[in-house]
């Protein structure tokens, strides 16, 4: 019997023990309602849990695995046959049909050789010998080819996979995870993590399948709600929406950072559009340098100032008097507060609910201010008032002494924020002169009711500064993607909040397009971290063919970071077209017609700005073509052809892609910021790359354009 003989053979059992499981599942699953029905709350968690079961093992049935290894361990001489799959399945009486990608013995599958090796386990490592390594290919429940893996190249296992469309290579990441990706994806939750990643490195990929890993290994200890994944706007989010679920991991939070303070501080404000900001800049170079004293820590140094005055006024000058009686003077109060060492509480809040049990106590050892008290007590009228103070006498006055106290803390952020921004100047020590700009911008919008992305932080430390943050010591780690747009500010708030969490940050500087309020690089997010949090570098990039990565790398060397280093698979060479602005449209859509005759199923036009984009969609709808038109992030985007900007396209990838019009007029090569939008366009193609251009090219890319015409004439000459 030849081995894929064997496949085969080992396919149709496993297929038949899966279906049979299956099965087994669906009649349990009926049985649930009169298994619980004495336990509502019982009978929808375990509802839940089946329903999701079932939904993956369905999914899963056309290709119930991807990969064997066969492991001999050490310990007992005996030789382990795992199939491993995207979810793991037993049968009824807990035999194992197909091992879970994120189980510790699948690791060996992607890190390890033939050979002496072994996996980290709970119960500590195991050795052996891993004794064979191979990708099985399945689709619809048919074997279509088997690879020993260790026998060929790492090339040759990729291609496969890395020749489909973006739909599709999403599905099968599991089955092309690479060593170093893995090591990401398997990292101790205890870690922090920062992550810089080219273009196509798989950031996004490797930041959702840690989430699922660490869903799955620690299901007993942490729900997966106490995880959380804030990406960059909610186009991206609905972009990924459809991920988690199939890696069993959909209740995990997911957010952006803008809704994740919206929800913090819990306020009804409007955030003004980022893209709008940004094109903003890019349109009228209007000077933007205010909202990067915003996003930085020299602001809340400012904030600070403000809070330390806040606070001198925060016990009320008034004498606590209940009912017309007095009951402890401010003074009084003012002194307990003082005693407490702020040092030991995180928020005004906890230090005034310390002061509160202080303040009972100092009652409960003064029993001549409990008499006397007692005693005016009997002299008021009316009855009811004078019930209430002999019942907050006898539990010390807590709930009275927390009213009176509490004011100051019941302000919404917002609120103090605007005050701080009205008298901003009074916290400068000389060395900003952007403040009037803030001041007069930031009242503007509060008082409709509005803010900017660049206030977000601020808001949110001064809720944490007043507040805390109780709510939210649940996380237990926190996934941000595209990081490299929030500055240090941004995720200072993110680190004092989430206080019980670790994090893995993943981005790419050179990808930073929004350079008037994002990190200049990672050495600022160490710092906030206190240097316990780990770097790492991801240089490969599996997404463009080798022939665009090179072009991209233009870009990269010209603005002077660190280039990709594309892998494995050759395509066509980027087509570089100069086209006056008369006929762009008539290319662009000549362009079009030849992507969709090729069999792409995603096709992006990626323009400098909305108006643009906004033009070509409305000519493309005069022809016949009904394209997404992706100009705001909170568009939405599933397949088929997309017009957008490079800004909203900067973490998604496309079969091909069209750039509008890389000329050095819209792509200044002295501006680096252009320059990283041009980046990142050229970086979401996965198969072909059209770059127009009218009049002169982007000088980055005037070589390879040159070349191109040298090449095409030297064609010419010799047909």
């Amino acid at each position: 019997m030849t081995e894929f003989e064997y496949e085969q053979q080992k396919l149709d059992e496993i297929l038949q023990k899966y279906i049979e499981t299956l099965e087994d599942t669906k009649m349990y699953l009926n049985s649930l309602p009169k298994k619980f029905k004495g336990d509502p709350a019982v009978l929808y968690q375990q509802m839940a849990i089946y329903e999701n079961k079932l939904r993956l093992m369905e999914k899963g049935k056309g290709k119930p695995y991807f990969a064997r290894i066969d492991f001999k361990n050490e310990s007992d001489d005996i030789t382990e046959e795992c199939y491993l799959g995207k979810v793991g399945i037993r049968d009824y009486d807990m035999n194992i049909i197909t091992v879970d990608w994120r189980a510790p013995i699948a690791s060996m599958y992607y890190d390890s050789s033939l050979g002496k090796t072994g996996y980290q386990a709970p119960e500590g490592f195991i050795s052996g010998e891993l004794l064979i390594k191979r990708q099985i290919d399945i689709e619809n429940g048919i074997l279509q080819n088997i690879q020993d893996v260790d026998t060929v190249s790492n090339d040759d296992m990729l291609k496969p996979y890395l020749g489909t469309t973006a739909d599709h290579r999403l599905k099968n990441i599991v089955s092309t995870i690479q060593a170093e990706q893995n090591d990401i994806i398997r990292e101790k939750i205890n870690k922090n993590l920062i992550i810089q990643g080219v273009a196509g490195c798989g950031k996004t990929t490797i930041a959702l399948h840690k989430i699922a890993y660490l869903v799955y290994n620690f299901l007993t200890k942490i729900k997966p709600d106490q995880y959380m994944v804030i990406g960059p706007n909610n186009f991206f989010l609905d972009y990924i929406s459809g991920v988690l679920p199939d890696l069993d991991a959909q209740t995990v939070v997911q957010t952006t950072f803008e809704q994740f303070v919206l929800d913090y501080i819990n306020e009804d404000l409007k955030v003004n559009s980022s893209e709008k900001q940004l094109m903003l800049q890019q349109e009228t170079n209007v000077n933007l340098n205010y909202c990067k004293l915003k996003n930085s820590l020299k602001f809340k140094e400012l904030i600070d100032k403000f809070l330390d005055e806040y606070e001198e006024n925060i016990i009320p000058k008034n004498d606590f008097i209940v009912r017309g009686v007095n009951i402890l003077s401010s003074k009084v109060l003012e002194e307990i507060y003082n005693s407490i060492d702020k040092n030991l509480f995180s928020s005004f809040e906890s230090r005034i609910e310390r002061t509160i049990l202080l303040a009972s106590a100092y009652l409960e050892k003064h029993p001549e201010i409990r008499s006397e008290i007692a005693s005016k007590a009997l002299t008021i009228t009316p009855m009811t008032s004078r019930d209430f103070i002999q019942k907050e006498l006898r539990n010390r006055f807590s709930q009275s002494l927390k009213q009176h106290l509490m004011k100051a803390c019941k302000e919404p952020v917002s609120k103090l924020y605007k005050e701080f921004l009205s008298k901003i100047e009074r916290y400068n020590d000389s060395t900003y002169n952007q403040l009037d700009e803030i001041k007069e911008i930031g009242l503007n919008n509060l008082s409709d009711g509005k803010i900017d992305f660049d206030d977000l932080a601020s808001l949110s430390y001064l809720k944490l500064r007043i507040n805390g943050a109780k709510d939210y010591e649940k996380y237990k780690h926190v996934v941000v993607d595209e990081a490299q747009d929030l500055g240090t500010f941004n995720f200072y708030v993110l680190k004092e909040i989430n206080k019980k969490s670790t994090f893995s940050i993943f981005g790419d500087i050179a990808q930073s397009i929004y350079s008037y309020r994002s990190i200049d690089d990672w050495d600022s997010v160490i710092q906030i971290f206190n240097n316990n949090i780990e770097y790492r570098q991801l240089l490969k990039s599996y997404r463009t063919t080798i022939e665009i990565m090179n072009e991209a790398n233009n870009i990269t060397d010209h603005i002077g970071l660190d280039s990709a280093t594309p892998v494995i698979r050759h395509g066509v060479n980027v087509n570089y077209e100069l086209i006056d602005n008369i006929n762009m449209f008539d290319k662009i859509y000549s362009s079009l017609k030849e992507n969709i005759e090729m069999g792409h199923e995603t096709i992006a036009i990626v323009c400098k700005n909305s108006l643009e984009a906004l033009d070509i969609f409305q000519n493309l709808k005069s022809v016949g073509i009904n394209p997404e038109l992706v100009i705001d992030s909170n568009n939405n985007y599933k397949s088929g052809i997309c017009v957008t900007t490079a800004y909203l396209a900067k973490g998604l990838e496309f079969d091909s892609v069209i750039i509008t019009n890389a000329s050095e007029i819209t792509y200044s090569s002295a501006n680096k910021n252009d320059m990283k939008l041009l980046y990142v366009a050229m970086t979401r193609a996965l198969h072909k790359l059209d770059v127009l251009f009218d009049g002169e090219i982007t000088k980055p890319l005037y070589e390879s354009y040159k070349k191109k015409q040298i090449n095409a004439s030297l064609k010419l000459k010799k047909d």
